[in-house]
């Protein structure tokens, strides 16, 4: 498929109620679609990944993506125009042809697998320099905390890549999770600790790509470099 027949095909059926897409492709002949999310926002996201990502590998060539939620491959497309290679997860009915027909089209060497991951989804040697798992874990445990699929899930994304970007907020928006913690960021920081192998965990950024609901994006790993210690501080103050 051509890139303005894909173009095409999603201004005659919007795929959002609010925009034609959900997050910008970042290619100049979509730039004419609107978005549901405010496309500042997503930038501004993209912006805090690579100066993070740059602090830590330089530039972000030869770096092994795992992109979980991959939506049309906006930080799909951004790692691969950078020279990573990506592989990509989407099973939302529409995005998950989107993205695989964009990669073939402008013939971007993307692994897109038009399904949603799983506990199986890796085979046993693949290892990641970086993950992604931007506001996405909510619909993978369909709002259940709990959800072991979700957990496993999680589990071995974190066992398979260096570092983590992980994006979250609780008790607002469709099947989000959760809390009756008042200090949403450290509930989150908890959840982190409990349910990944990593032991560091700093706060990169806060999103807000939809209206004022604040996002928290966490970096983690275990390089101490990037280790939270105001939030070390505010555990021992507060017993949290």
């Amino acid at each position: 498929m051509k890139i303005e027949d894909i173009v095409k095909q999603i201004k005659d059926n919007p795929i959002e109620s609010k925009g034609e897409l959900y997050h910008p492709i970042p290619f100049p002949e979509f730039d004419g679609l609107t978005t549901s999310s405010n496309p500042k926002g997503v930038y501004e996201k993209w912006a805090i990944i690579s100066k993070t990502l740059h602090s830590i590998f330089g530039d972000k060539k030869d770096l092994r993506v795992l992109d979980v939620g991959a939506n049309a491959g906006f930080y799909t497309f951004n790692f691969a125009k950078n020279g990573a290679s990506v592989k990509s997860f989407e099973c939302h009915d529409r995005y998950k042809s989107i993205g695989k027909d964009i990669a073939e089209a402008k013939k971007i060497p993307v692994e897109w697998i038009p399904e949603a991951f799983h506990s199986q989804s890796l085979s046993e040697n693949e290892h990641f320099d970086v993950a992604l798992l931007l506001s996405v874990f909510q619909w993978m445990a369909g709002g259940d905390i709990e959800n072991k699929e979700a957990l496993d899930s999680l589990k071995l994304i974190s066992n398979r890549s260096d570092y983590l970007f992980f994006e979250l907020n609780f008790n607002s928006g469709k099947s989000c999770l959760k809390t009756k913690k008042w200090a949403h960021y450290a509930a989150m920081i908890r959840f982190l600790e409990h349910s990944t192998s990593y032991s560091n965990f700093k706060l990169v950024g806060k999103t807000r790509l939809w209206g004022g609901r604040k996002r928290y994006m966490i970096l983690c790993s275990n390089n101490t470099t990037f280790e939270d210690k105001g939030y070390q501080a505010f555990i021992r103050k507060f017993k949290f």
